[in-house]
């Protein structure tokens, strides 16, 4: 099959691009969206301490895929494989340390540009190439085939921005597509789209998210969080986004005039966004010294109205001690977040409209009455109904519990291959 001219354009474009490849870094490192001490990473230099003669590489490019591949890693090292996991975020490769063991490798993506991917590939000895939902990078498929890499696409996913964009470059994803020796795609309308253009090595198993280990909990910040916040009662947003918080502010406000011990919890998606988060407070009608920052250490005072959760793998304290939660992502236009994590702690969801990335979860949560599409009067209603709550959490676990195995599943595939 000849090389589709959008591949070749791409091939130069990146090319072009390792010129100012460092401006970039500078640019994102300034921004908190790299590290400086890791930056060799990002060029292709591998820094590991032991290199194995037998990775099983992974790329999840950003918290919620490191999440899901979890229960699939512990499987393997079970098996005694070697594994490398490769992240783009500073946010995963911070959580990266706290639910992975010892064992596993951990490194930064390189930029796809055909020089980091060679030298990155060429320092390795990887025996299969895995890629996590979306994550089509060409110039390190390419490099793969080349170098006779086999390789999987798991949990496969295609938002509808995704579909629309690769609509006008079939040909083009096809091409990469062949390169993949069986893709799995975590939800039917995927599996739908791969097999519209003609692929046939892909089985559909379900979304690994749902095997995905609840989140753990710290005893000792869980009653220091108690103790702090006993006599208050608890507003909590989670994974919210840029444009999304005024929606919680304005819910608030609201609810101050009926409950004076009303305390508001957001812990945003990109924790580095935690000033400017602050910075709107001030503007809705919050009060500087009544805002707290949890990595700041700040104390819990009487006053206090505000804390802002801005550290990394602290979730699992707040979905204990919340009677819900508004799951952010989905008010704007982000595609919303993974529901059945906080469902799993028997709490329910109040969701957005524009939860297309998980649109099956959510209809399932939805349909089983553990999530409700958010307007403020829905969730004042609610929230004055704590029985209501309590059976709406309770269906909510129970939604969850009724799907998982993609992992098992795809674990079989993997030994097959190797």
């Amino acid at each position: 099959m000849h090389t589709p001219f959008l591949i070749i354009i791409y091939k130069v474009f990146t090319h072009l691009m390792s010129l100012f490849a460092w401006i970039i870094f500078i640019i994102r490192t300034i921004k908190k969206k790299e590290e400086w001490i890791r930056r060799k990473e990002r060029f292709g230099i591998v820094d590991i301490d032991k290199k194995s003669n037998n990775y099983i590489w992974f790329h999840a490019a950003s918290v919620g895929e490191l999440l899901s591949i979890q229960p699939l890693v512990k499987k393997l090292l079970n098996e005694n494989y070697d594994i490398l996991i490769t992240t783009t975020t500073v946010s995963s490769a911070k959580l990266f340390k706290k639910i992975l063991p010892n064992g596993v490798q951990h490194q930064y993506i390189p930029y796809d540009v055909p020089k980091y991917a060679k030298r990155f590939l060429n320092s390795l000895n990887i025996q299969l190439a895995i890629f996590v939902e979306s994550e089509i990078w060409p110039n390190f498929i390419l490099e793969c085939k080349n170098k006779n890499i086999p390789l999987l696409l798991i949990n496969a996913r295609f938002s509808d921005k995704s579909f629309q964009y690769w609509g006008y470059a079939k040909k083009s994803l096809i091409y990469l597509l062949d390169s993949f020796k069986f893709i799995i795609p975590q939800n039917k309308k995927t599996y739908n789209f791969y097999k519209k253009l003609g692929y046939e090595n892909i089985q559909f198993f379900g979304n690994m998210k749902h095997d995905a280990d609840i989140l753990g909990v710290n005893n000792n910040k869980l009653e220091n969080l108690k103790r702090s916040i006993s006599d208050k009662i608890i507003i909590l947003a989670v994974s919210t986004h840029d444009g999304e918080e005024e929606i919680i502010f304005s819910l608030f406000n609201r609810l101050k005039l009926e409950i004076t011990d009303l305390i508001l919890i957001i812990a945003p998606r990109h924790p580095e966004r935690a000033q400017s988060i602050s910075n709107k407070a001030l503007k809705n009608g919050f009060l500087n010294q009544n805002i707290k920052f949890l990595s700041k250490n700040e104390e819990v005072s009487g006053k206090t109205e505000f804390i802002i959760y801005d550290k990394i793998g602290e979730l699992g304290e707040l979905y204990t001690i919340a009677d819900s939660v508004i799951l952010g992502g989905a008010f704007k236009n982000y595609g919303g977040h993974n529901p059945f994590e906080p469902a799993k702690f028997s709490i329910p969801v109040f969701t957005g409209p524009n939860f297309y990335n998980f649109e099956d979860d959510y209809k399932n949560l939805l349909k089983a009455g553990g999530a409700i599409n958010y307007t403020e009067e829905n969730f004042i209603k609610l929230f004055k109904d704590k029985k209501s709550l309590i059976d709406m959490g309770k269906k909510a676990e129970r939604c969850v519990n009724e799907f998982g195995g993609a992992s098992e599943d795809i674990f079989n595939i993997i030994k097959d291959i190797k």
